[in-house]
């Protein structure tokens, strides 16, 4: 799984060395010197500057793909989900076909819309979101998550749906089997 710690570190990294390019820049122009003059350098470093931006992009692209949500990998990496829930949002409710979930085991989440977009977040029972997706209408996205730890998670909706927005939420229990 990748660590969002350490890509938070890498970016923060290229920030500091693209700031300190700059300043070299910055630093070497102390003196009024033709444009012409300047204008191979200057190139020259900006097209490196971003050539190794866009180098780090891909990677990071490329590492972090395997973590994406994609229902086959997830189930490639989970197992054929046990449980499937049907969500469907409303304004301004969740409508879930079971409340109880077993802990340990891949649950399917089938989750659509009647109405307008809406976003089906699971908060754990630290109020931690620990899977997400897109609820539309007349489409239904498929999350599979394995529940970890017991207790009462909340479904929020994540993408605001109108006046009742925030009282849009449901309760999920999950248990020992």
């Amino acid at each position: 799984m990748v660590d969002p710690l350490g890509i938070l570190v890498v970016l923060i990294a290229l920030g500091v060395i693209w700031t300190v390019g700059w300043a070299v820049i910055i630093a070497r122009s102390g003196h009024p010197v033709p444009f012409e003059t300047l204008e191979g350098s200057e190139t020259r470093v900006r097209v490196s500057l971003l050539a190794g931006m866009v180098i780090v992009a891909i990677v990071l692209f490329f590492l972090t793909l395997r973590a994406l949500p994609y229902e086959a990998a997830r189930r490639a990496e989970l197992g054929a989900p046990r449980v499937t829930v049907m969500a469907t949002g409303t304004q301004w409710s969740w409508a879930l076909s079971r409340k109880q979930i077993p802990m340990g085991v891949p649950v399917e989440f089938a989750v659509t819309s009647r109405d307008v977009n809406h976003d089906f977040a699971i908060y754990d029972p630290r109020g931690h979101v620990v899977a997400q997706t897109q609820a539309m209408p007349g489409y239904t996205n498929r999350l599979i998550y394995v529940f970890q730890t017991p207790g009462t998670y909340t479904v929020r909706c994540l993408e605001y749906c109108g006046l009742g927005h925030t009282a849009m939420t449901a309760a999920l229990t999950v248990t020992r089997q």
